[in-house]
């Protein structure tokens, strides 16, 4: 389709070389509103056909959540050309249902998400989930209002879960209840960069799980805070199907302030992930997290080692740090696709290092704190739903290859 749409262009760019475009119109919109996606095209009527802005503007729109994939067609119309997308709608109301297992923790969740809610990509997420324990969470966005540059985020969370905290060598298990309710502007300062900033109000509260543990550790702990952050995106990431090729940055920086004699406490990390596209049927994608923390010695500690998190097969919650290098690779490979569904064979290489809590940066270079996990899996996707993917991983720690588990979801890892 690609290069019959490069070859059509080229006629057609011969014939009408210094025509305008006298009109812009769009097909296969369902749901989608043709006035929302006029507003991330970069070319109107009465520009002159520019076959460089007509790849551009395609592209922009296929990296938009709602299509799987978008064509165009240039017709003569009158004294100049129409432009015509020719836009592939996916299924953007879906229910949310996945689990996972590893030795002795299962999760599932289940719920409902659309990403495109009243066709002008919005979105609205909600879901159960048992973890350990049950949780709730209610996620509305407003992306674009009026078609203006803002947008907002409206977040409430119900967070239970049975956490181990670490205390001398000893490990202790909490019944962990977070209580939040946040809100976030999001300012688009262009097609590829946004800012979002906001804040929240939450409660924590601890409850040592099991009686007669290490005596060194609180019976209750009950903590009010404020959380502000700033979030900085920079996505350049173009969609083809499942396929991706590019790259996509995001900075988070966090400060809590706690109501009670707690210091505050911040958080900073940066994800960075790149895309490239291998031949017609392969990808190779890698995830780098670095992140530091207020550095105080807390079994409360926010960097988590952890299977669902970064490093598959290492199990449930298996430690905590006040810093974090993560490096997650992959290459996925399709090796059946059809119209409608394909199959991705994967494999993977997940390492890390942790600064422990009240440590120093050499902490990093030492083996103790030092991950590498290796394994491969599958991805079964159905093309023509947004991100429905079942994604099965199997991981082994090659220091030590006792260590492994599966993990299983929705999406891809990363």
């Amino acid at each position: 389709m690609k290069h019959l749409s490069l070859f059509f262009l080229f006629l057609t760019s011969i014939c009408c070389y210094s025509q305008r475009i006298q009109s812009i119109s769009f097909e296969g919109l369902k749901k989608t509103k043709s006035d929302y996606v006029e507003q991330f095209l970069t070319i109107s009527a009465g520009d002159r056909l520019d076959s460089t802005l007509l790849f551009m503007n395609k592209q922009r729109l296929a990296n938009l959540e709602m299509f799987a994939d978008v064509d165009f067609a240039v017709l003569q119309e009158g004294g100049g050309v129409a432009v015509v997308f020719q836009c592939k709608e996916v299924y953007t109301l879906l229910p949310i249902f996945s689990f996972g297992g590893i030795e002795e923790n299962f999760w599932i969740q289940a719920g409902a998400s659309e990403v495109n809610l009243g066709g002008r990509g919005n979105k609205i997420t909600s879901y159960y989930q048992y973890y350990d324990r049950s949780s709730f969470a209610a996620h509305l966005t407003f992306d674009r209002i009026r078609k203006s540059n803002w947008g907002v985020n409206i977040n409430l969370i119900k967070w239970s879960t049975l956490e181990p905290l670490f205390f001398d060598n000893h490990t202790v298990e909490y019944e962990y209840d977070n209580y939040t309710i946040g809100l976030d502007l999001i300012r688009h300062l262009n097609f590829n960069d946004r800012i979002q900033i906001g804040g929240a109000f939450f409660t924590e509260d601890y409850m040592k799980f099991t009686e007669g543990m290490f005596e060194g550790a609180p019976e209750k702990v009950s903590k009010q805070k404020a959380l502000a952050k700033v979030i900085l995106i920079h996505n350049r990431i173009d969609y083809h199907y499942f396929y991706l090729d590019g790259w996509h940055n995001q900075l988070n920086i966090e400060s809590v302030h706690s109501f009670d004699e707690d210091p505050n406490f911040y958080i900073v990390f940066n994800d960075v992930k790149r895309f490239i596209r291998m031949g017609a049927k392969g990808n190779l994608a890698a995830r780098l997290r670095l992140g530091l923390s207020r550095n105080q010695e807390s079994p409360f500690a926010p960097f988590v080692l952890d299977s669902y998190l970064n490093i598959r097969g290492v199990g449930n919650r298996v430690d905590r740090g006040t810093g974090a290098i993560i490096l997650n690779a992959e290459y996925r490979h399709a090796f059946i696709e059809r119209a409608n569904v394909a199959i991705q064979g994967v494999i993977f290489s997940d390492s890390g290092s942790w600064r422990n809590p009240g440590g120093d940066f050499s902490d990093f270079s030492n083996d103790e704190n030092f991950v590498l996990f290796a394994g491969g899996g599958f991805r079964f996707i159905h093309k023509k739903f947004y991100n429905a993917i079942l994604r099965i991983d199997y991981g082994f720690n090659l220091q030590e290859p006792a260590v492994n588990g599966f993990v299983l979801g929705i999406g891809q890892y990363f």
